[in-house]
């Protein structure tokens, strides 16, 4: 008899059932992605959030936290090499988790392969919301080189989720934080007409399948609570 397997490479395997059971939605019922967006859009006057303030606040945000992040990750890392201290139990090898994630997820497949290839359509560019674009589902690839599908600033945003988990553990409140913010990124772009709901969606399950992956390759005989930071038995790589 076959062992029963509980996750996949690192993935729940309850993880991977509530993805494709999202996925089977989307494309059972695509209209979820239009009721979603019509929320936000005003005939005539288009999707009034976009360009607000506090929307641009938001998108920009995002690009300026991944610079910050990032550079404080490095710094973290070379102050506990240097003075051989374990601050917030952050090593090289967390730090080359981190940084992995980041460039694979965010950078290469949500930017790179999903956005510049998927082609589809924003929901400001389709005709339901005055656009000559015509809608298509989630998880359908389109030729309209649109760059809907899917978010790079919610898989972005849902990286920091990862940071903070790292940093201070599943549990902690910098992870509920970090969720909320990448929650209110991901409303923005929907509110703006930049992206549709299943966008935001995937990019969020993507970042966490990628982080978990990453997780079983990086402490693949480390427990997942043995990950979390632990100054007193951490040492800096």
């Amino acid at each position: 008899m076959l062992p029963h397997r509980r996750d996949v490479f690192g993935i729940p395997v309850a993880g991977l059932i509530l993805f494709f059971a999202f996925a089977d939605l989307m494309l059972a019922v695509p209209r979820i992605d239009l009721a979603s967006s019509a929320l936000f859009y005003t005939p005539g006057v288009g999707f009034a959030m976009d360009g607000q303030r506090w929307e641009r606040v938001m998108y920009h945000s995002v690009e300026w936290l991944m610079v910050a992040v990032n550079l404080a990750l490095v710094a973290l890392w070379l102050f506990n090499r240097i003075a051989r201290r374990t601050v917030l139990g952050f090593t090289g090898r967390k730090l080359t988790l981190l940084l992995c994630l980041l460039a694979i997820l965010p950078g290469l497949l949500v930017n790179q392969v999903l956005k510049e290839n998927w082609g589809r359509a924003r929901p400001a560019q389709v005709t339901e919301f005055g656009g000559e674009h015509r809608f298509t589902p989630a998880f359908v690839y389109s030729d309209q080189e649109g760059g809907s599908f899917s978010s790079g600033h919610a898989a972005a945003a849902f990286y920091l989720v990862a940071v903070a988990a790292v940093l201070r553990g599943p549990r902690s409140g910098w992870v509920i934080a970090a969720t909320l913010y990448a929650a209110l990124v991901g409303f923005a772009r929907i509110a703006a007409g930049g992206h549709f709901l299943s966008d935001v969606i995937t990019s969020a399950f993507l970042v966490l399948f990628g982080y978990l992956v990453l997780r079983r390759l990086f402490f693949v005989n480390v427990s997942a609570t043995d990950v979390q930071p632990r100054s007193a038995q951490d040492r800096a790589d």
